[in-house]
């Protein structure tokens, strides 16, 4: 007995088929050498135009910290002066660290400017030998609490750095008389928030161009906008403050290491020559941009992250002056 057939039979058409005609170039030399010519014509305006836009940028730096700063990073026109005989922006040891004073650990980096630079001249800090790429360290985070939404404690993502103890700061305030040390939870936790970037970079102008705290109340105007630098999506959806601050929390801004990097509220005032901000704040805590530029890792050991911008033309053979507070 014979069975019909339960296959599938394809229609004869050559799609169905598998039949359709099909072409593929031959690579004599002749057809190699004229498709490279013909990538090359394309490609070389873009490339005249790319070069052109290279050599057009200026781009001046100086290493002012580390071990080898005396020999290290220079361009043309860059110069570095300590603010004393006592003091240097370099840090050698790691008690060094986290002074924010002027007096011991203060500087003023000067460039005078080899070229005309066209507004905005965006200002960054680099650091060299910083893994932020550590597969450890990208994942010591919690996205939800950056967001300001409810998390359960222990956080685990944050592999360890999630409780310190130690002196609640009320921001720039003194240290309370009664102020014990306490063990409190990090917010925000994670290696990353916790590893930020503190030196302290402004550009005064005018007579007190070299002002330091030894001046007393002076006004100094800082011409460095450090607005607008952080992604919009970035400040918009990812970054929030929590709306009550829970007194178990050791918040930004009342850690040691930042509170005067990291404001605590909006409309802060600034300190001359003590804060990071330079203006009436309109952001705090972990709407920070400077935080939320650091929060955005660099795929390299060395990397340059935004400061700040210029928003005035500069000709050349313009001196300019920053005061860096070195922490």
């Amino acid at each position: 007995m014979v069975h019909p057939c339960a296959c599938l039979v394809m229609e004869n058409t050559p799609f169905k088929q598998q039949k359709l005609k099909a072409w593929q170039p031959i690579l004599t030399p002749a057809w190699v050498i004229a498709t490279y010519f013909l990538v090359g014509l394309i490609f070389l305006p873009i490339g005249v135009v790319l070069y052109q836009q290279n050599l057009d940028v200026v781009e001046m730096a100086i290493q002012y910290d580390g071990v080898d700063a005396s020999t290290g990073l220079s361009t043309l026109g860059a110069s570095l002066q300590n603010l004393s005989p006592t003091s240097s922006c370099s840090l050698p040891n790691d008690s060094d660290g986290n002074s924010f004073n002027l007096n011991e650990h203060g500087c003023v980096v000067s460039f005078k400017l080899q070229n005309d630079m066209k507004a905005p001249i965006m200002v960054y800090y680099q650091l060299d030998n910083f893994y932020q790429n550590h597969r450890r360290y990208v994942q010591s985070r919690n996205d939800a609490q950056l967001r300001g939404q409810p998390v359960s404690l222990p956080i685990s993502t944050c592999d360890g750095a999630t409780q310190t103890t130690d002196f609640k700061y009320n921001s720039t305030e003194d240290l309370a008389p009664n102020a014990v040390r306490q063990k409190y939870n990090l917010n925000p936790c994670g290696l990353i928030a916790n590893s930020l970037f503190n030196g302290i970079v402004s550009l005064p102008s005018g007579e007190y161009l070299n002002q330091t705290q030894m001046y007393g109340n002076v006004t100094v105007v800082n011409l460095m906008d450090q607005s607008d630098l952080a992604w919009k999506s970035d400040l918009d959806t990812k970054f929030n403050n929590y709306d009550t601050v829970d007194a178990n929390d050791l918040y930004l801004w009342q850690n040691q290491k930042y509170r005067w990097v990291i404001p605590s509220k909006v409309g802060q005032e600034p300190i001359i020559n003590k804060t990071a901000w330079t203006k009436p704040t309109t952001s705090y805590g972990a709407e920070t941009e400077r935080f939320v530029l650091w929060m955005r890792t660099a795929g390299l050991p060395n990397f340059r992250k935004k400061y700040g911008r210029i928003n005035t033309d500069l000709p050349k053979g313009t001196v300019i002056r920053f005061l860096v507070s070195s922490s």
